[in-house]
């Protein structure tokens, strides 16, 4: 059956509703008709240079994003400006764009957060902050090991989830054990009084700064940066296979791919 980027737009509703996301948030169609038909998906974390060239190249008409391009207001949109260069390239070759931001973090069924706790063999799921009193949709996921574990062994779990080598801890104290664990994809370090709280022993994030460290200096919770690429990253072909059951369920006719091209911002020396 043909598909259209309206289509595709109603399988990632079904997904992480877009009406969940913040406020303050970008998602949904960002360039493009809704008309559009589709016949390849790029899934992608950010729609970059070697992205949209991957798109190009290899005949995709879709992409769809976890961050969003068009975040703040564009004055204007030209080749001199990186992000304006990149919206021309998609536009001349009739390539849609979709972001699927926050409502990918907050929902709780299906979302980034539970992908990376059930990754890390977490049990007893909470929302870490809910929105609404039986909502299944909130910021940062809670919970807990089957058993204890030393530190040294949950990290070596850690670096195997978020397929890693490095990573940026603080606040560990010697023969610590990690039992209740907190993971909030992204930027969170906004949660950390939420963390506290809950009196975790981890809380795996990114983009940690000094005096986010410096908050839980005396307490028993431990910050465990993965990087911000890394910790997002690792749920795409997750991603990419949920759509593909609506895909099949609604007999689209469309191919889907992740991305072979897309490289973190950060290396490590």
């Amino acid at each position: 059956m043909m598909t259209s980027v309206n289509k595709i737009l109603k399988v990632i509703d079904q997904i992480a509703p877009f009406e969940t996301a913040d406020s303050w948030d970008n998602v949904g169609l960002l360039v493009g008709k809704e008309n559009q038909v589709v016949n390849r998906i790029l899934v992608a974390l950010d729609l970059s240079e070697e992205v949209i060239k991957e798109a190009i190249e290899e005949g995709y008409d879709l992409i769809i994003t976890h961050h969003p391009i068009i975040f703040s207001p564009l004055k204007k949109i030209t080749t001199g400006d990186r992000v304006g260069k990149i919206l021309i390239e998609a536009i001349q070759n009739d390539i849609a764009i979709i972001a699927a931001h926050t409502n990918l973090d907050k929902v709780f069924s299906s979302g980034i957060n539970r992908y990376l706790a059930d990754s890390l063999l977490l049990g007893h799921l909470q929302i870490l902050i809910p929105e609404g009193v039986h909502s299944d949709y909130g910021h940062g996921i809670v919970g807990t090991l089957e058993n204890a574990m030393a530190f040294d062994e949950f990290i070596l779990r850690v670096k195997n989830v978020f397929q890693i080598d490095h990573l940026r801890i603080s606040n560990v104290t010697k023969d610590k054990k990690v039992r209740k664990v907190v993971v909030a994809s992204g930027a969170s370090s906004d949660f950390i009084g939420n963390v506290l709280l809950t009196q975790a022993d981890v809380f795996i994030t990114s983009d940690l700064k000094y005096h986010d460290c410096q908050n839980v200096i005396g307490s028993n919770l431990t910050l465990v940066d993965v990087g911000h690429f890394e910790s997002e990253s690792v749920y795409l072909e997750h991603f990419k296979a949920l759509m593909d059951g609506w895909i099949s369920e609604k007999n689209y006719d469309v191919f889907t791919k992740v991305s072979e091209m897309e490289q973190p911002i950060f290396k490590h020396l």
